[in-house]
């Protein structure tokens, strides 16, 4: 039980080489709350899956503080609870939305 949370990332720089890409994913990945991390092509870089046992603004107010980071958008938020738990998304319908 807890609430889900997509942002999708820019990065501050593009990926000038491989290393500053991978640390970026590394870095996400070993957040507690990130749930998962997809690369995208677009307006932003990375997809970003997040369980939130807290509030929301506080998982993104905690990544949106790496200094990597040139913006961060919250996408959607699902409050799941034991009776009705939210489909999962992809990340074709995200970026349909």
């Amino acid at each position: 039980m807890g609430t889900k949370a997509y942002f999708m990332i820019k990065m501050a720089k593009r990926f000038a080489d491989d290393s500053h890409y991978l640390d970026a994913v590394r870095e996400l990945e070993a957040m507690p709350e990130v749930e998962a991390v997809t690369s995208v092509s677009g307006v932003c870089d990375f997809l970003v899956k997040v369980d939130a046992p807290i509030r929301t603004i506080l998982v993104a107010n905690k990544i949106r503080s790496k200094k990597w980071i040139e913006s961060l958008r919250i996408m959607e938020v699902d409050t799941e609870t034991e009776a009705a738990k939210a489909p999962e998304v992809t990340v074709a319908e995200l970026l349909k939305k």
